[in-house]
């Protein structure tokens, strides 16, 4: 069985975030818009976002209740997991060819307005920047990221690639004081500028914010449908909603160009992009990343994967400890040995599949404070000498904690307040 030392990690990712050579992005998924570090102010989890946009729209009418119910048997008969984007995915296929005629009880008006009610509630509890207090900014864990964005002295500015709308990252960045560039340029009505986007190069020292799937604020402007911002959301924010037509909403602008920076973003010389809360299930995203890590002549992803799951029994699994696990697929077979993959159990370094393992126990005057960001198992009973106290086994395994947004952002945070380059965590 191949063993991962979660040490020598923590130490190669340290060194790689104090490089001036590296160019740093990151990919942010929702998993980061869930694990804020204030409890009171998050993004649902899918199953929970399912679960309260479901009871909201089952209440407001008995047509639009029976629908659910209808489309929620016929997933489970198709063995197809119910969640926002299955139920989305059926109300737009349904409605792309129901013409005159009923399904599930609704005509065509009837599945328009389901699905502007839902997307409604999407947007609703996406924005959660409308119920974050003044006092409560600098505790999210954002914010700790945006204090080594601000402190970190690079040659070549971070870039931040999201799929959240929500706007955490901007109030993170805004709240340090730190200039960046979103794609965006303007002032009464700040319009989406493609050409700026392509050639970053007019906006050196910047950082960048690529919202990929759209972003609360966005619309078009009628007169020229132009793509443009606004400070509150409109009705019809321009986002890729949760469904099977976000793979085709993906080729259309802004979000072509934008998938585009990321992929040129990795094709550059020492570019390393970290990736925390994204669980790669967008396949037009994970495609475009394969192809990019296979042109870059040295570029890598490392992958910050929460991957434990929770089954009706109450057990704990972990998704790399599955050999059909898709992530662990991309990165032994498909990326060829350039993308790492750490998950909380387990790992994919080089293309090999192991166990986070320390190999000696650390000692306290390591300048690694391993225990922060890796947590040991309780040793177990030696086998020899039974169950007798002092005599336990020491086993070296854990849980390795960065997958955790907030752990990630602890860590970052611990950087910037370090003393020079090679300041100890």
């Amino acid at each position: 069985m191949n063993t991962h030392d979660p040490r020598e990690h923590i130490r190669g990712i340290h060194q790689i975030l104090i490089s001036d050579k590296k160019r740093i992005g990151f990919l942010f998924g929702a998993g980061t818009s869930f694990a804020t570090g204030v409890p009171t102010v998050f993004v649902p989890a899918i199953e929970q976002l399912t679960k309260t946009i479901v009871a909201e729209v089952e209440a407001h009418s008995t047509e639009f209740a029976l629908a659910i119910k209808e489309i929620h048997t016929e997933t489970e008969l198709e063995k197809v997991v119910f969640n926002i984007e299955t139920l989305l995915s059926s109300i737009e296929a349904k409605r792309a060819v129901i013409g005159a005629g009923k399904l599930n009880g609704l005509d065509s008006t009837g599945f328009t307005e389901l699905a502007k009610l839902v997307k409604t509630r999407v947007v609703k509890l996406v924005s959660v920047h409308e119920t974050l207090l003044a006092d409560d900014r600098k505790k999210l864990a954002h914010a700790r990221l945006a204090n080594w964005v601000q402190k970190a002295r690079r040659r070549f500015p971070t870039e931040i690639f999201t799929t959240n709308y929500d706007y955490l990252c901007e109030i993170a960045l805004e709240g340090s004081g730190i200039p960046y560039f979103d794609g965006f340029t303007g002032s009464f009505e700040p319009f989406f500028c493609p050409e700026a986007v392509e050639d970053v190069e007019a906006y050196p020292h910047v950082v960048k914010l690529w919202k990929m799937h759209g972003s609360l604020g966005w619309t078009y402007r009628d007169s020229d449908k132009a793509i443009i911002r606004q400070q509150s959301a409109p009705e019809e924010s321009i986002l890729i909603y949760p469904s099977h037509l976000k793979y085709n909403t993906s080729k259309k602008q802004p979000y072509v160009g934008l998938i585009d920076r990321l992929c040129a973003f990795l094709q550059q010389d020492d570019a390393v992009l970290f990736t925390c809360g994204y669980s790669f299930s967008d396949n037009h995203i994970n495609e475009r990343l394969v192809t990019s890590l296979r042109r870059g002549a040295n570029s890598h992803v490392i992958a910050m994967y929460y991957d434990e799951t929770w089954t009706e029994d109450k057990e704990s699994v972990f998704g790399l400890a599955d050999e059909t696990n898709g992530v662990r697929g991309l990165a032994t077979h498909e990326t060829g040995g350039k993308m790492s993959v750490y998950g909380l159990r387990h790992a994919v370094i080089g293309g090999r599949f192991g166990d986070w393992r320390l190999r000696d126990e650390p000692k306290t005057t390591e300048s690694i404070r391993v225990s922060q960001y890796f947590d040991e198992d309780a040793a177990s009973p030696s086998e020899v000498a039974g169950e007798r106290k002092g005599d336990e086994r020491w086993e070296g395994t854990g849980r390795f904690l960065l997958p955790d947004f907030r752990k990630l952002a602890d860590f970052l945070n611990d950087l910037s307040s370090s003393d020079g380059p090679a300041g100890a965590l």
